[in-house]
């Protein structure tokens, strides 16, 4: 099936199950009918089973948003609990499109846990409480993590009551985006076809011999042997280390979690001459996640920040690797948590399980370990070619698929080549209908309104440019709040956003007195529970609940302003 025809299909308001091999526009399909449903005010959720993935996604984790978290199942009374709060509730109800990716790595009990509490909280009986879900991923890539040895059939979501109960369409993307038609896209069908024929070994086995013109990430099963290997390799340079330290944002207990599901490292040490890698596409520039350089030097950004890594890539142009950041943010798209660092990691070597969702050049990839199905088949499709791999070792799992997931994905092609019959034009009358009976607007006059006001909130952003020029000329609070004509509480905001979206402005001459933001500190950790309903869309603690530890005392902008000092 093409992209096209999925994209009718989402549009006409089925359940959906959004699958195809690797590189062939998963992502992408899902993006586009993203924006058309925000293009006519329809209220999706975008979450996915891991925190790395979510942050691909723009979205959150399935297991944040739908409150399950880490349970392993759901009482009664959990339930109950669920329903008290008002955060969680709220956006259930509000939801008419539920996106679920990369929902290979779901574990079936967690999809049923979503239903379940979707179904309380919407007091509907229908599959997920009557919501559009769209599931998308790929059973060959790696399945759930389970704390215990278990038969595929308990894990995999698709042998869910969930998944039954919703019934997606399938819809199976054949159009190959990332590999040509090439003999490694050929290897990688067999693959999934469960039939691997010894020529195909034989050309696997003879990449050993090929060469790079950059040096190739090995990638390995364990993370003992790539932690190793990076850090001889990085020991053996004789040049000066520069360590860059992540920037974190948000409630710790959240962070806690999200840290661990990240590539991106909290303490990243390079050298000159280290081998990187990028962690984020950045199109303009023609980086990748993936893309491959050496540091050459440290520079400054146009700001005159940094310095930087300055990496010089295969093809000899030379960039520097600014900070990112990743988020997992609510629906509104305002992050719950943040994490800002250089998007670099050291890369003579990587894990087969991180290298996930990656686009490599050139890989030296060791199978001889391989301890599961899937492993190999996802370390083989982060290349474009065959010439890109160097396989050292290779064992017989490392070219197996799940048997259970070989005999499913023939089944899922079978019933995508049925829907594949229809026209396009058969679902195009339903697009309408499901945006009106989403919650959404077909009315152009609305849609414009709706755009206007997008574009008045954009510019009244550019607001807090006028308060950090202001803060950067060395004024003082009152000043400030004087030439703008502005209350103090909306500047003491003003502060708290500008540490936010430009944290290397200086903001220590606005900070509350010592004494003052050790009373409102010690209020929050007071507070600080980790209960949902208890923080506001931006992850911090609601400042109603210092206000009132404070005996009132303490106005909600100086709480506010405390928020641009604390560790939060």
């Amino acid at each position: 099936m093409f992209q096209e025809k999925a994209l009718a299909i989402l549009k006409a308001g089925k359940n959906v199950f959004l699958t195809g091999s690797a590189g062939t526009g998963k992502t992408y399909t899902l993006n586009q009918y993203i924006k058309w449903l925000k293009d006519h005010r329809v209220p999706v959720a975008t979450t996915a089973s891991t925190g790395i993935a979510a942050t691909h996604m723009y979205g959150t984790t399935i297991h944040s948003w739908s409150g399950i978290g880490i349970k392993d199942n759901l009482t009664h009374e959990n339930l109950k609990s669920l329903a008290t709060k008002q955060y969680l509730t709220k956006n259930i109800r509000n939801t008419q499109i539920l996106i679920i990716d990369e929902i290979s790595m779901l574990h079936r009990n967690q999809l049923d846990m979503v239903n379940q509490v979707l179904k309380y909280i919407r007091n509907s009986a229908k599959p997920f409480g009557g919501m559009q879900v769209v599931f998308a991923g790929d059973f060959f890539q790696l399945p759930p993590v389970s704390r215990e040895q278990e038969p595929s059939r308990e894990k995999f979501a698709f042998m869910s009551k969930a998944w039954v109960e919703a019934a997606p369409t399938v819809c199976y993307l054949t159009e190959q985006y990332r590999q040509t038609k090439n003999e490694l896209n050929t290897i990688l069908n067999q693959i999934r076809s469960n039939e691997v024929d010894e020529s195909a070994v034989q050309l696997l086995q003879e990449t050993k011999y090929n060469e790079h013109s950059i040096d190739p990430t090995k990638l390995y099963s364990h993370n003992a042997d790539v932690d190793s290997m990076n850090e001889q390799e990085l020991k053996a340079l004789d040049a000066e280390e520069e360590v860059f330290f992540a920037k974190k944002k948000g409630n710790e207990k959240m962070l806690a979690g999200f840290v661990k599901s990240l590539i991106v490292q909290e303490k990243l040490v390079v050298k000159k001459g280290a081998k990187v890698m990028f962690l984020k596409n950045d199109h303009e520039r023609g980086i990748m996640n993936g893309t491959l350089g050496i540091v050459v030097d440290f520079g400054k950004d146009a700001e005159e920040n940094g310095p930087f890594p300055l990496v010089q890539l295969a093809d000899k142009r030379k960039v520097l690797a600014t900070p990112e950041i990743w988020s997992i943010n609510n629906e509104k798209g305002t992050p719950l948590v943040s994490f800002e660092q250089v998007p670099l990691r050291l890369a003579w070597a990587i894990t087969v399980h991180k290298s996930q969702g990656m686009t490599l050049e050139a890989a030296e990839i060791d199978l001889a370990k391989a301890f599961e199905p899937g492993q190999g088949y996802v370390a083989l499709s982060r290349l474009k070619e065959l010439e890109g791999l160097s396989l050292l070792g290779i064992n017989r799992m490392a070219i197996e698929v799940d048997p259970l997931a070989f005999k499913a994905d023939q089944r899922f092609q079978e019933l995508s080549g049925e829907i594949d019959l229809l026209p396009e034009d058969d679902f195009k009358p339903q697009w309408e209908n499901h945006i009106l009976a989403s919650g959404g607007t077909t009315d152009e006059r609305e849609l414009k309104k709706h755009r206007k006001k997008k574009e008045a909130k954009e510019k009244k952003q550019n607001t807090f440019e006028v308060t950090k020029e202001m803060v950067q000329a060395g004024k003082t609070l009152q000043e400030i709040t004087e030439e703008r004509g502005m209350a103090l509480g909306t500047m003491q905001g003003h502060i708290l956003k500008i540490a936010e979206k430009w944290p290397d402005v200086d903001i220590s001459a606005y900070r509350p007195e010592a004494v003052l933001m050790e009373r409102i500190t010690a209020a929050y950790k007071k507070h600080d529970t980790g209960e949902e309903d208890k923080y506001s869309p931006d992850g911090r603690l609601k400042s109603v609940f210092i206000f009132n530890e404070l005996d009132k005392k303490v106005d909600y902008g100086t709480i506010k302003l405390a928020y641009a000092y604390m560790d939060v």
